[in-house]
């Protein structure tokens, strides 16, 4: 099941009338995606499949109170960010600061490229120094760059799932892509072609 192709819409709406088959497609198409962001906060994988474990159970506990009209995507996404910085916060009990501002062990970026080019130098070389890179942007930039390039969420969702306006991820979208090209030797920067690795898309997308 491709998340392209289905209709995300008649899924929500089979699960809020209760349908088993419903929480089942979800878990199919976003357990991967929500835990693959959830170790991006926090390099404990016990703690993070848990808590996407623990959202599945309560939107199928809560079902018949879930609201009629939502973007599953960025709903999803936001639901499983703050169930898990609660948990890490209560973790971290001395902390003082907001769940919204909470990040966890930092926000964790990890590039790859695709196995068929894996003995490809060049693609290597790219792939380390993407990283490097965006590793040291501060952390909502590495944020919102691996949700609108990585997850694939509109400006719209990125602002739904951080709790900032649409202007706010634009102006850090802008502010990092600067970062990174004036990082990026413009050899590199201008040979990054699509399929190479999957940062292509986030060199080549004019967000």
């Amino acid at each position: 099941m491709n998340l392209k192709d289905v209709d995300e819409n008649t899924i929500w709406q089979k699960l809020r009338t209760g349908n088993p088959d419903a929480i089942a497609s979800l878990m199919h198409l976003y357990l991967r995606p929500l835990t693959y962001y959830g170790l991006r906060f926090s390099s404990d994988r016990e703690l993070v499949k848990d808590s996407v474990q623990e959202l599945f159970l309560i939107l199928w506990d809560r079902h018949r109170n879930l609201n009629v009209v939502v973007n599953l995507k960025s709903y999803l996404f936001a639901s499983l960010r703050r169930l898990l910085l609660r948990k890490l916060k209560s973790l971290n009990k001395s902390s003082t600061i907001s769940i919204n501002d909470y990040q966890g062990d930092s926000f964790n970026f990890e590039l790859g490229i695709d196995q068929k080019l894996m003995a490809v130098e060049q693609a290597k070389q790219i792939s380390k120094h993407f990283s490097t890179l965006i590793n040291s942007l501060p952390t909502r930039q590495r944020e919102v760059v691996y949700l609108k390039f990585f997850v694939s969420l509109s400006r719209d969702e990125i602002a739904s799932v951080l709790e900032i306006s649409p202007q706010t991820v634009s102006n850090i979208i802008q502010m990092a892509m600067r970062k990174l090209k004036e990082g990026t030797p413009s050899s590199i920067w201008l040979s990054v072609t699509v399929g190479l690795f999957v940062m292509a898309n986030f060199i080549l997308d004019k967000f």
